[in-house]
């Protein structure tokens, strides 16, 4: 791996698309939820003033996509003024974009991975009725996230239970557990934007911090990563901005200039 410092303007001479993860990268990481039978609070951090106007900027340039695990009407919330002109935002790790005014979902699911991700949550919330340590799930349509004070061994048993055939992932990220489908991840969110966009993944350069990103920098053309012991990528930054995104962001400004 090489510094993001090292990143050249040959490097990028075919560059057409920048896809950021989200927490942690281009916003504050850290969420706030509150789960009750009949309420559901939650609040986590919002882009930036100086990190919007860069990103207008960056967008002159190329094609910007915002790739998380979190719903697309909460990423609306977070990233809406950077949108729809030449940018677009993918949910519940590579399941939904959106982009152009509508909503495609990549991948569908059987009646069969339906009901067991059904299961899955009403075992989760049994437990969580009697274990204090789970805080509430956070609103999605396909994919579980369950917000943890710490890590909860228990969840893994109940994918077990109903996951016989391994075909599910569990991450724990420090805060949550994202439970979903192993064939459906960032990368191929990624893969079928370029498809939709006409563009060679070879072509993208995308950037992240987490186990949910892995697929994510391997697939596009360039990888960058935030946290170069959690990540092998192509690149990475060296810890001078406080977000990671915005040292990737001033890099590419800084090339097209």
């Amino acid at each position: 791996m090489k510094p993001l410092t090292e990143l050249t303007a040959e490097d990028i001479k075919n560059l057409q698309l920048v896809c950021f993860d989200c927490d942690g990268v281009t916003v504050k990481k850290g969420t706030e939820i509150e789960e009750t039978e009949t309420t559901l609070s939650v609040k986590t951090a919002v882009l930036s003033e100086r990190m919007l106007g860069k990103l207008i900027q960056l967008k002159k340039f190329f094609y910007l996509n915002f790739s998380s695990g979190r719903s697309l009407l909460y990423l609306e919330r977070m990233y809406g003024k950077i949108l729809w002109e030449n940018a677009s935002l993918t949910g519940e790790i590579g399941i939904f974009t959106l982009i152009d005014g509508k909503v495609i979902q990549h991948e569908y699911f059987s009646a069969k991975d339906l009901e067991i991700l059904r299961l899955i949550k009403v075992d989760v919330r049994d437990l969580a009725k009697k274990d204090k340590r789970i805080r509430g799930f956070e609103p999605k349509q396909f994919l579980i996230t369950v917000h943890c004070w710490e890590e909860v061994k228990e969840i893994y048993d109940i994918l077990k239970k109903y996951d016989k055939e391994s075909r599910y992932y569990c991450w724990w990220n420090g805060e949550a557990f994202d439970i979903g489908l192993k064939t459906l991840t960032k990368g191929s969110g990624l893969k079928r934007l370029c498809e939709y966009l006409k563009i060679d993944i070879e072509n993208t350069i995308a950037i992240g911090n987490g186990p949910n990103d892995k697929d994510l920098v391997e697939t596009a053309g360039i990888g960058v990563t935030t946290e170069p012991k959690w990540l092998e990528t192509d690149f990475y930054t060296t810890g001078e901005q406080h977000l990671g995104g915005e040292e990737l962001v001033d890099r590419l400004l800084e090339l097209k200039k």
